[in-house]
């Protein structure tokens, strides 16, 4: 294979072949040096290549729609992961760590997702729960433990704390912002995610059909009312694009009109 030799760069044109959606390639690169990788001895540096391709190759068949082999390569990287999170901490590099901590948050959303497109709740729910006791601000992975409900069962019957861990994870986020041209929510460091993923599942919990109980239906209404009019206020530029910036903004608004109070 081309560039075996130097396998961190056959990486990078695996992640440039995804950018540019030609997938199938992507795919067998990532599974021509996987499997090279896996067969070979390997150092600590190759370790953490075996890592990240494997990462990315769980992702392009993720993106293809290949449940089971995409739950198999999503596997063999946990595996890998492990190893490699056990060296990380060994060496007490916060930073690295914690960065590697993030990578894995989002590993375990990405096979929650798989294991709910292949019909199997219970295994989808472990990684989404897994993902939200390393980060509970991580509103994917609460956004995606109910969509699994949602999917494979048909309703949101079962799904109240759920539910309202979500719309709690909301009510700690400083609100709507655009980054990079994206609206989302973020709660602290965690990952945006775009308010068309956040209003699609609340769209489902504002369902009466969908079996949630009426005042935790009436709540997520709240919130999803909550959610499209800052939308509109960003859109229209009544409001700072940056949530954070709006929120401390807002914080020096004085709580009384002093003008008015001192005419009357």
């Amino acid at each position: 294979m081309f560039g075996m030799d130097d396998p961190a760069k056959v990486v990078d044109q695996i992640r440039s072949y995804i950018a540019e959606s030609r997938l199938e390639l992507a795919e067998v690169m990532a599974q021509e040096l996987s499997t090279h990788l896996l067969n070979s001895k390997r150092d600590n540096d190759l370790d953490r290549i075996l890592v990240l391709v494997l990462r990315e190759w769980t992702l392009v068949l993720f993106m293809r729609q290949q449940w089971k082999e995409a739950h198999s390569a999503a596997l063999r990287l946990a595996k890998a992961r492990k190893i490699h999170m056990r060296r990380i901490r060994a060496s007490e590099d916060n930073d690295v760590y914690s960065k590697a901590l993030q990578l894995e948050i989002e590993d375990l959303v990405i096979h929650g997702r798989i294991e709910s497109s292949r019909g199997r709740l219970s295994a989808s729910r472990k990684r989404f729960s897994k993902a939200i006791k390393l980060d509970s601000n991580h509103i994917e992975a609460r956004v995606s433990k109910i969509g699994s409900r949602w999917r494979i069962k048909g309703n949101l019957k079962g799904a109240k704390s759920d539910v309202l861990d979500l719309l709690k994870t909301l009510e700690r986020s400083d609100g709507v912002e655009r980054i990079s041209g994206i609206l989302g929510m973020r709660v602290s460091d965690s990952s945006l995610v775009s308010t068309e993923r956040i209003l699609e599942i609340l769209n489902g919990c504002c369902d009466l059909s969908l079996g949630l109980p009426t005042a935790i239906i009436e709540r997520s209404k709240k919130m999803r009312d909550k959610i499209n009019s800052e939308i509109e206020l960003i859109e229209s530029g009544e409001r700072e694009s940056n949530a954070r910036l709006a929120a401390a903004i807002d914080s020096l608004t004085p709580s009384v009109d002093y003008h008015t109070y001192s005419s009357n």
